[in-house]
């Protein structure tokens, strides 16, 4: 079982944050979890301490559907500049979507480990630990 020092939950709704943020802590994978509403909060976040490891997240949940900066502009900001990183995170879409148009668009995204559907059950928590 692989434990993750940081994970950075970027969703717009408080519920899922919460939920995602108990099941990462009951399941022992993440020590530190941060969630946001914002994810220009996040590319933010990543730019400033892109030369710094210690404080960059190794996964990143991220939600596709999302008002002023949806998953869609996040992906394609991040993939920019995501080989500048000091080190390689796990992107996993983590959204209530189970459009297939919205997981072939992912697959795109060669940076990203995984498309999981909500609510984050133990057996998400599994696929996340693999990683």
């Amino acid at each position: 079982m692989q434990s993750h020092n940081m994970i950075f939950i970027v969703d717009d709704d408080p519920i899922h944050q919460q939920i995602a943020n108990i099941m990462i802590k009951r399941q022992g994978i993440g020590e530190n979890v941060r969630a946001f509403s914002d994810a220009q909060d996040v590319l933010d976040y990543l730019r400033q301490y892109s030369f710094e490891p210690e404080q960059l997240p190794d996964l990143i949940l991220l939600d596709l559907n999302m008002p002023v900066m949806d998953g869609w502009d996040f992906l394609n900001d991040y993939a920019s500049f995501y080989k500048d990183l000091a080190k390689q995170i796990g992107i996993f879409v983590l959204t209530s979507s189970i459009d297939d148009k919205d997981r072939k668009k992912v697959d795109n995204y060669s940076f990203v480990k995984g498309y999981l559907t909500k609510p984050l059950s133990s057996e998400i928590i599994t696929k996340l630990q693999a990683s």
